[in-house]
């Protein structure tokens, strides 16, 4: 009776843990493998307590349980509930109209690592540099516009 029930044990949370990597949270493998390794324990302990005819129907059973917990899973769109249905289609700046030319000065409002914020002439506008990590409060220069793109870089204080 306890080594059924070990058997049953075993291949039920074996093939939850299967359904669970492959519809909720794919891309892990810990809960594929972990539940891939409770089964095959699962099937190996009923070929060894009860012989190769209980332990291909126990193989067989557990191959059909798969199956059929992945399809009504899959067709109940129990994942759908967890994707994502939208996606952002807006680009930096976008929205803003903006005066900026070449040559023209900030100050840094964020870091610049090599992006973030700068106020331009009480306009505040993402930025980015070419590389260079910019402190905040450090005054920039514009030194490329391109579209929805601002390049800057740190102004040079003469000592």
């Amino acid at each position: 009776m306890l080594d059924w029930l070990s058997i049953v044990v075993l291949l039920a949370v074996g093939i939850v843990l299967i359904v669970v990597e492959l519809i909720f949270i794919p891309g892990t493998t810990i809960f594929g493998i972990i539940g891939l390794l409770l089964t095959i324990a699962g099937v190996i302990l009923s070929f060894v307590n009860y012989g190769n005819g209980v332990g291909f129907g126990v193989l067989g059973a557990s191959f059909a349980l798969l199956g059929i917990t992945l399809f009504f899973s899959l067709r109940t769109g129990a994942w759908e509930k967890l994707s994502l249905k939208t996606s952002s289609t807006s680009r930096v700046n976008e929205e803003v109209k903006h005066n900026i030319w070449k040559g023209d000065r900030g100050t840094a409002l964020s870091a610049l690592r090599p992006s973030g914020k700068v106020e331009f002439k009480e306009t505040t506008l993402e930025v980015s540099t070419l590389g260079q990590y910019v402190d905040v409060g450090t005054e920039v220069q514009v030194i490329d516009v391109q579209p929805n793109k601002i390049l800057v870089e740190p102004i040079e204080v003469d000592s």
